[in-house]
């Protein structure tokens, strides 16, 4: 049965987090380590680990704001991808967080990357999992990112909400509407 810890500096599993976290994303993408563990501080930010009984699965950064919850970051340990966990791990943030749409952002398929047959993989394991594309695109830090949803109303100037909830007030990403 999953359950879930709040990661703080003094979780025994702090280490195996920020680990996974290093080996789940590229630098390009992460924030200081220690910069998750202050958001973890703020009452709409949630940095769990995440354990199936005992054993260790993964973690995911949360921030809710309003009716939404953003998947900041979620990560499965390497040995247990494709065992269902990612599925597993979506469902049982949906059923934790109850009367929110659950957000997060991918890279877009674009057959013309390194990386497509993995982004398209992505892409139906979301859509697998009852995210649909909010047909919006951001650039930030120089990467672009698809914004996905569970929910049916969106609007960007929410999204962007998510973000200055936590004081990332300097947060302007370019904003492209997809087909």
């Amino acid at each position: 049965m999953l359950n879930t810890k709040k990661v703080t500096n003094d979780s025994e599993d702090k280490l195996q987090v920020m680990d996974l976290y290093e080996e789940a994303f590229p630098p390009y993408e992460r924030m200081p380590f220690d910069l998750m563990l202050e958001l973890n501080a703020i009452d709409n930010v949630d940095l769990c680990s995440v354990y199936d009984d005992d054993e260790f699965i993964g973690f995911y950064l949360m921030i809710k704001s309003h009716n939404l919850a953003y998947v900041s970051f979620l990560a499965i340990v390497p040995d247990k991808r494709s065992q269902g966990y990612g599925s597993r791990v979506l469902n049982f943030i949906k059923a934790s967080y109850p009367g929110y749409d659950i957000l997060l952002d991918e890279e877009p398929v674009r057959e013309d990357t390194d990386n497509y047959e993995q982004r398209l993989a992505r892409k139906r394991f979301y859509e697998k999992n009852g995210f649909h594309s909010t047909h919006y695109l951001i650039s930030a830090y120089g990467q672009d990112y698809e914004i996905l949803s569970t929910g049916d109303d969106f609007e960007i100037s929410d999204y962007l909400n998510v973000f200055y909830s936590i004081g990332f007030t300097g947060f302007k990403p370019e904003v492209k509407v997809t087909e």
